[in-house]
């Protein structure tokens, strides 16, 4: 994970390790969606407050 990187920036999967899956044989894509950092982090606080499990469940593609 990241520590803290600058209120606007957007964070993500990584594009190398996206290319990697897909060549090694893998479904291809990325599993998560890239977003800015701030909404990441209300994502993750209020992820039990909107009944979800997870704050990644919202990520998902």
């Amino acid at each position: 994970m990241f520590h803290q990187p600058c209120h606007d920036k957007t964070v993500g999967p990584l594009p190398e390790l996206v290319k990697e899956l897909v060549k090694d044989g893998g479904e291809g894509g990325a599993r998560y969606k890239s977003m800015g950092y701030m909404d990441f982090m209300k994502l993750f606080f209020a992820a039990k407050l909107d009944g979800r499990r997870s704050h990644m469940d919202a990520l998902r593609n």
